[in-house]
């Protein structure tokens, strides 16, 4: 796992914030960091949050729940806290490792990822306590893949879908329609199924209709199926949705809906400035 203090840095580097080590006065415990976890739309407090959980990490290895909330952290800070891609790339990655080493502490997994040397096998024998690990190691991994050429993301793609489809087997209604939302997602970016659009868009309304207080599901329509299909009008019309929606302070997702907003004004100057509608 990365030093604490170098990517507490390089997270605060990265956002021009400036932080002190909030472990410097006294021992955190997992109360204090869930606390900071909840107050999480002050990005000082969701790197604080980060932190705190890789600290109780550090001295609990066994926790699935603490690495899983390290996992969900690092998710969170990359993609809507940081802006260079080097950086997004490295908590990615670091993020989706986390999940990936803890399951490996788990001995119905070890056993059989080697007794069979098939992963995807040892990933169907997780059970439902383990849904939220394996899905925070692969919105991680997915995230870090997208980056990535064809050529690496083909060579993921049996494992990428075989997580997915067991995290929908465990719960089809899991974290505001992630299974679609991901699958849509999933659907544009892979190598070999990139033009089942009509897939594509049925997974992404299926994720809307499921949460549709959920403003991830209509920018992730958005940027991957309407600028994939040139739909121009739906585009615009979904994330002025976005925009203009309510947004509920003591909803569980109003950090991240908040910035799902300033996602949503992002993708509109990036369809300009990128000419992605001819427009």
């Amino acid at each position: 796992m990365m030093s604490l203090s170098l990517i507490f840095i390089s997270c605060a580097t990265n956002n021009s914030q400036v932080f002190t080590d909030p472990l410097a006065s006294y021992d955190i415990t997992e109360a204090d960091a869930d606390k900071f976890w909840s107050l999480r739309s002050d990005s000082a407090l969701a790197f604080k949050a980060l932190y705190s959980y890789l600290e109780l990490a550090e001295k609990d290895s066994e926790s699935v729940i603490l690495a899983t909330k390290v996992s969900r952290a690092y998710y969170y800070c990359a993609q809507f806290l940081t802006n260079d891609s080097a950086s997004k790339d490295s908590l990615f990655i670091k993020g989706y490792e986390v999940a990936q080493a803890s399951r490996m502490r788990n001995p119905q997994y070890y056993n059989l990822l080697f007794s069979t040397g098939n992963e995807k096998m040892a990933i169907e024998g997780m059970g439902i306590e383990y849904v939220d690990n394996l899905y925070w190691g692969l919105a991680n991994y997915g995230r870090w893949l997208e980056s990535k050429g064809p050529l690496v993301r083909l060579g993921q793609r049996d494992l990428v879908w075989t997580t997915l489809e067991h995290i929908h087997d465990l719960d089809s209604n899991y974290y505001y329609g992630a299974y679609y939302r991901y699958k849509g997602a999933l659907l544009a970016r892979d190598p070999e199924l990139g033009t089942d659009t009509l897939s594509m868009r049925i997974a992404f309304e299926t994720a809307i209709d499921q949460s549709p207080d959920y403003l991830g599901n209509y920018t992730f329509m958005a940027r991957y199926y309407c600028s994939l299909v040139g739909d121009k009008d739906l585009f615009y019309r979904i994330l002025t949705q976005v925009i203009t929606a309510s947004n509920d302070k003591d909803s569980p997702c109003y950090p991240e809906n908040q910035h799902e907003k300033k996602q949503a004004e992002l993708l509109m100057i990036r369809a300009e400035k990128e000419n992605w509608f001819r427009l």
